[in-house]
Order: C-alpha cells, then sequence, then structure tokens
C-alpha cells in the first residue's frame, strides 16, 4: 500500500510580501541614517527615536553617518496618508480633550514605532478628519476614541488593505 502525500491550495491566503508600503526601502541601506526632518535613526532595519548606544559611540565616525528622510517625514513632505479617522459628534466642550487625547496617543505609538504620526487634523463644524501616516495608526486612535468616549467605531479597508477609513460616532443621548 502506497501513501500519497496530501496537497493543500494556499491560494486564499492574503500575500504580504505584494502588499507592501511603497515608502519603506525594498533593501537595507547600509550603516546608520539620520532623518533630516524628525531625528529618528534608521539603524539595523528599524527606524527608532532613541538611536542605540553604538550609534551614539559613533560620533566620531561621521563618515558613516548618512542624512536623509524617514518615510513618515517624505509622506508629510509629500502628503500621502495610509489612514484617515473621521470623528462625527465631538460636543464643544470636549473638544480640547480630544485632541490632547490624540496627540497624546500619537507620542505613544511613536515610542514604539516613530513611522506612525497625524499628518493633519482638519475640524469642520460637524466632524473631525485626522489623516495618518500609517493605517495601524487610525486603527489604534479610534480604538482609543471608543475607549475614552463611549461611542462607536466603523473599521473599512482599501481593495489591498494599505488604507484605512475609521469612522467614530458619538452615541445619542438617551432621553
Amino acid at each position: 500500500m502506497t501513501r500519497v502525500a496530501k496537497r493543500y491550495n494556499i491560494d486564499y491566503k492574503k500575500r504580504v510580501d505584494k502588499d507592501r508600503d511603497t515608502y519603506l526601502p525594498r533593501w537595507s541601506p547600509g550603516g546608520v541614517l539620520y532623518c533630516r526632518g524628525c531625528g529618528s535613526t534608521y539603524y539595523r532595519r528599524r527606524w527608532t527615536l532613541q538611536p542605540p548606544q553604538e550609534v551614539l559611540d559613533w560620533g566620531a565616525f561621521r563618515n558613516e553617518i548618512r542624512f536623509a528622510l524617514c518615510p513618515a517625514c517624505r509622506k508629510l513632505r509629500e502628503h500621502y496618508p495610509s489612514g484617515e479617522l473621521r470623528l462625527v459628534g465631538v460636543p464643544a466642550r470636549e473638544e480640547q480633550e480630544v485632541f490632547r487625547l490624540l496627540r497624546n496617543e500619537e507620542e505613544r505609538a511613536r515610542e514604539k514605532n516613530p513611522l506612525e504620526r497625524i499628518m493633519r487634523i482638519q475640524r469642520d463644524a460637524e466632524e473631525w478628519r485626522v489623516e495618518t501616516t500609517t493605517e495601524k495608526l487610525a486603527q489604534r486612535l479610534g480604538r482609543c476614541v471608543r475607549k475614552a468616549r463611549g461611542g462607536k467605531v466603523v473599521f473599512k479597508w482599501s481593495h489591498n488593505r494599505k488604507f484605512a477609513r475609521v469612522l467614530w460616532q458619538k452615541e445619542a443621548a438617551v432621553e
């Protein structure tokens, strides 16, 4: 009796390598990069706000440190958002608090990944529009506002999942 290996079809799986950010480099540049815009450092395939001690010790070796713009600064310069958060129904008395909430959450996200930033916040009469450099930050901000203020959050992604639209709505007061 012979055994036949069972074959599996994996065509349904998402191809992560095809859905990549075009602002990230395909190959890791050698040496150390220092961003002229925000001051973050690229070393060993990672952008950080606090450079490792070995990079700080290389201060004498200035020829190995190159200056460039990080992907987030390039997105800011070219105005290319990857995420959008819309806040509908923010009461006027809570605007300052919501603004501080968004900025504090951005700071926490930047500590982990300096490429996650808020690009622009626009306020109209009835809604806010927050543009972000990554789709993950838009999701994170939406969850944070829901946790702090309640309401309802809806997530929508583009067909290639590289742009996220997040809608937060304040729940109507039940009387």
